[in-house]
């Protein structure tokens, strides 16, 4: 008998005490019991192997015996049944059967998000559905990144449809790829994001969005409302990065790239991008949106760091030893004093 078990007989012996004396009743008693097992677990454990063994072994005899009947089973569907209808019934059927359980579940007020992310997944079987059909009845052109124009579409109505930011997310980052794949495209493939003149358009689209976050804002009102902030970010997110592109390489298009004899350029848009950052703090500060303020003061710091190695350590990397001194002093002192702040508005909200 091991030490374990004989210490487990006198915890048995005892908790039988105390149920006599009435300290515990035989009940309580017999719960502490059932946690200190006095029965040996070799013999479980040993049939617990062997059912295991005898699964597995059975399993492999199972499979070899019905490797011929499997495999004259796959020839004969391959031969009679459509695949491509399979899967897009499939897929129709995990869409339609997604939503559905998501709606439920939004309906339960303890869980919307989780219904929202049913919704997602059904986003995700509805892109897939329209990809099997575009391979399906494909005319060769392989102008697959229209595809993603159209799913963006979809993707939107649809969001718009069960009122689900996480689908409107995901239209968006359809749409954004669509642009630059459909660039690709048509400059048969010899430009992306930076071709036919995007930065400016990415710019452009930017605004738009922008547009349409303060009308989601101020005249939305119900569960579109809270578009307003998806569009928000991914508004400010273009015009900035578009910004910043334009302020590292100046106006170009049809993928022209030229970086010499653009300095006027290049310090004309710095100071747009350094507007729109300071803008977006002041609106940030009078209104009282940490969005406004975060995007603001983020890129406000990358435009600094930007126009710094453009325009002083390009003409000055003799002193390059000076460069790291104050690029790296001035990162710690900003880590250093954003994470005061931090803490200093965490004290005043507690």
């Amino acid at each position: 008998m091991s030490a374990g078990i004989r210490l487990h007989r006198a915890l048995h012996s005892e908790l039988d005490e105390l149920a006599a004396r009435g300290i515990l009743s035989r009940e309580q008693a017999s719960k502490l019991k059932d946690r200190y097992p006095i029965t040996p677990h070799g013999l479980g454990v040993l049939v617990t192997v062997f059912a295991a063994i005898g699964a597995v072994s059975a399993l492999a005899g199972a499979g070899v015996l019905l490797q011929e009947h499997l495999i004259a089973l796959w020839n004969f569907l391959k031969a009679r049944v459509n695949w491509w209808l399979a899967a897009e019934g499939a897929l129709l059927l995990a869409f339609v059967s997604l939503l559905l359980q998501g709606r439920k579940l939004k309906a339960l007020r303890p869980r919307p998000l989780l219904g929202e992310l049913f919704e997602l997944a059904g986003a995700f079987a509805l892109q897939g559905l329209t990809s099997v059909m575009a391979k399906h009845y494909s005319t060769g052109s392989d102008n697959w990144p229209a595809l993603l124009g159209i799913d963006a579409a979809l993707l939107l109505l649809l969001a718009y449809a069960v009122g689900n930011r996480l689908i409107l997310w995901y239209a968006l980052a359809d749409l954004f790829f669509f642009f630059g794949a459909e660039t690709g495209y048509v400059s048969g493939w010899g430009a992306y994001y930076l071709g036919m003149t995007y930065p400016v358009r990415f710019l452009g689209i930017g605004l738009l969005t922008l547009a349409a976050a303060w009308v989601h804002g101020a005249l939305v009102r119900g569960r579109l409302a809270s578009f307003s902030r998806v569009y928000a970010h991914y508004g400010l997110l273009l015009v900035n990065l578009s910004l910043w592109f334009l302020s590292l390489f100046g106006y170009f298009e049809d993928a022209i790239v030229h970086w010499k004899g653009t300095t006027g350029e290049r310090l004309i848009f710095s100071a747009l991008w350094a507007v729109v950052s300071a803008a977006s703090l002041l609106a940030g500060a009078k209104t009282g949106l940490r969005l406004l303020r975060a995007y603001g003061l983020t890129f406000l710091i990358i435009n600094l760091y930007t126009f710094y190695f453009q325009f002083v350590v390009l003409h000055s990397g003799e002193a390059w030893f000076v460069h790291l001194l104050l690029v790296g002093g001035s990162m710690l002192w900003l880590g250093y004093h954003m994470e005061k702040v931090k803490s200093a508005a965490i004290g005043d909200g507690s």
